[in-house]
């Protein structure tokens, strides 16, 4: 590694101990880690992680995440690719199960989404994936391979529509019994990913043996991903708004066979500038934890898309989920334990203001703790403001605020965050270069009773006119 590149990953990643052992070839055991969100994540060797859409399968003591590589910024198909790891932390790059050159069907298509299970029976790693031609998603396909090694040259055995059904974003799941299924995004009638097409897989992983059913019908959802925790199953996917994030749903069942309750809002509004990929359950020593792999894409510049990793909270007795932002917590992937920094949302319930509240859409219902419940102003009033009393003076240290999105016509906001002591002189926080869509986190240090937020302008990304009302769902102030 050159000398630019271990300042680099010092400086952004401030990897611990455990990191440089690992860059150094030294063995790495499994420890409590930071997951940082946010950030471009970087490899052992200081490149940026290019595993994109991708899952995590656990092999003895190691982990291998298996994702799309968008180095080049292009949809089409470069490789599929594979990092180790033994903390879920530090991750090492193996090398590309899957190229283009792999196979004649490869040389200009699209993968995405791959998956991979293992089959005890026949001791392949089966590798599932949406399958498209490069020019346009016409063909609707999954795609399979097998290895007898995780991170190993695979076998493409081709494409197909599962049982003539249309399959576009898929996830694959093994259950506990062995049995493994496909759910994929499909067409019922009502047009492109208008409902989930559900599929049990043939025993050796390699085609689908039964259609199901339908999931969510004429829901209008994608990205599906599966987990199972006390004897139930839960689906977390997303709306189908492209590229763009949205409200991520989740429903459940106590067979893969359905039926599937109502669909349950999970997270903010924007699901945090994120759409859901894979559950990731980290067994340990003292329980299972949780993790929710999102995809933060970044349209003009795939290669450039974020990983969005959140602990995932499931019941299976109650059958609720739940999902909160942290910018940065602690995973213990030996133990399962997971942690997070001492930090207080000083807004939560405290008297708010704001320029203007239309009727039934109140200043205070922007700090309640609600994702679902909005302050809304009386009309399209630019700029508009919100304003909260902390009551004394706070050291503010993050301040995290979830946006208004209508689907189609998504927007992000300009804005401004302002501080005061003493509600008189105010200090500016200048965030009209903002270009982040639905949520937005800002770390800060500032001490003040008083902060506003001045929405200054949205930006429709298909409109240049802005019609929307200043809305903001919640606003959270973080501080020790």
């Amino acid at each position: 590694m050159n000398l630019m590149k271990r300042v680099m990953l010092f400086a952004m990643c401030m990897l611990p101990w455990a990191a440089i052992a690992s860059v150094h070839g030294a063995r790495v055991e499994a420890a409590s880690v930071a997951i940082t969100n946010g950030p471009v994540w970087y490899d052992t060797t200081g490149g940026t992680i290019q595993a994109h859409g991708g899952a995590v399968i656990q092999v003895g003591s190691t982990y291998y995440w298996i994702g799309e590589d968008k180095l080049h910024n292009s949809a089409t198909f470069r490789n599929v690719v594979c990092y180790s790891s033994p903390d879920l932390k530090n991750w090492k790059w193996v090398g590309y199960p899957l190229k283009p050159s792999s196979h004649a069907e490869l040389a200009s298509s699209k993968i995405e989404r791959p998956k991979v299970i293992y089959n005890a029976a026949t001791g392949k790693y089966v590798m599932w994936m949406h399958y498209e031609n490069a020019a346009d998603y016409s063909l609707a396909r999954v795609a399979v391979a097998s290895s007898s090694s995780v991170c190993g040259s695979y076998t493409y055995h081709g494409s197909f529509r599962p049982l003539g059904y249309e399959s576009r974003d898929m996830t694959v799941f093994k259950d506990d019994d062995g049995s493994a299924y496909l759910l994929s995004a499909s067409n019922s009638g009502t047009g492109t990913n208008g409902s989930l097409a559900s599929f049990k897989l043939t025993a050796d992983y390699l085609n689908v043996s039964t259609f199901l059913g339908w999931v969510a019908e004429n829901g209008h959802r994608e990205a599906p991903a599966i987990a199972k925790q006390g004897g139930r199953y839960f689906l977390i996917t997303s709306g189908a708004s492209g590229w763009y994030p949205n409200q991520a749903k989740y429903m459940t069942a106590t067979s893969m066979s359905g039926p599937w309750s109502a669909p349950q809002n999970l997270g903010n509004t924007s699901t945090f500038y994120s759409q859901s990929n894979f559950i990731l359950p980290v067994q340990g020593s003292s329980g299972t934890a949780y993790v929710y792999m999102g995809n933060r894409w970044n349209p003009g510049l795939l290669g450039d898309s974020r990983y969005i990793w959140l602990p995932l909270t499931l019941n299976g007795s109650s059958g609720t989920a739940s999902l909160e932002w942290h910018s940065t917590w602690n995973l213990d992937a030996a133990t399962g334990a997971v942690s997070y920094p001492a930090l207080v949302n000083h807004a939560l319930g405290k008297p708010a203001t704001a320029s203007s509240a239309a009727s039934g859409f109140a200043a205070g219902r922007a700090n309640d703790g609600n994702y679902q419940a909005e302050w809304k102003a009386t009309g399209v009033t630019w700029p508009s403001w919100w304003q909260v009393d902390l009551g004394s003076a706070k050291n503010i240290r993050e301040v995290d605020i979830s946006w208004f999105l209508h689907n189609g016509s998504e927007a992000y906001y300009q804005y401004r965050i302002e501080y005061s002591t003493d509600g008189s002189s105010w200090v500016s926080i200048d965030r009209t270069g903002n270009k982040t869509y639905g949520f937005t986190t800002d770390a800060v240090n500032f001490t003040a009773r008083y902060v506003r937020i001045v929405l200054v302008k949205a930006v429709l990304w298909n409109n240049p006119n802005n019609w929307y009302t200043p809305i903001l769902y919640e606003v959270q102030l973080l501080g020790g």
